[in-house]
């Protein structure tokens, strides 16, 4: 839902209660809740904070949506070397990330590419190397 929305939505929302309720005090606490409501809603679309989802289809379209640019990259890495290399670095943040230091090994992999890499890297048919390249990842990281 939109931001806007959402404060026309909530803005509503106080009215009604507000108007509905008989008591007084009922009335300004309303209020006061609405004011909380709406300053962190404003003060967090201003410090520009990640909304927050309310349900769990949107996080399963969004790993929709990254199985598909993962599909599409497969895809060009068949006949290109810019997605093949795309997919050399996933390898090297892979490594670097179950390392002690990210940056250096980052770096070391992007200057001498391991056998994994390597074999991303190759001319020949891409899915045959990935499986091996990723079997041999998953050998590592079972390794360690």
């Amino acid at each position: 839902m939109k931001l806007s929305k959402m404060v026309a939505l909530l803005t509503l929302l106080a009215f009604l209660v507000v108007f509905a309720e008989g008591a007084y005090i009922l009335r300004w606490i309303t209020v006061l809740i609405f004011g909380i409501v709406l300053s962190v809603i404003l003060f967090g679309w201003e410090l520009g904070l990640p909304p927050i989802e309310l349900g769990a289809s949107q996080s399963k379209s969004k790993r929709r949506d990254e199985v598909k640019t993962l599909a599409a990259l497969v895809n060009k890495a068949k006949s290109g070397k810019t997605a093949r290399k795309i997919i050399a670095d996933m390898v090297a943040e892979i490594y670097a990330t179950v390392s002690d230091d990210y940056g250096k090994t980052y770096q070391e992999l992007r200057s001498e590419p391991n056998r994994p890499m390597r074999l991303i890297m190759e001319d020949g048919d891409f899915l045959d190397n990935l499986e091996r390249a990723i079997e041999i990842v998953e050998a590592d990281l079972n390794e360690d």
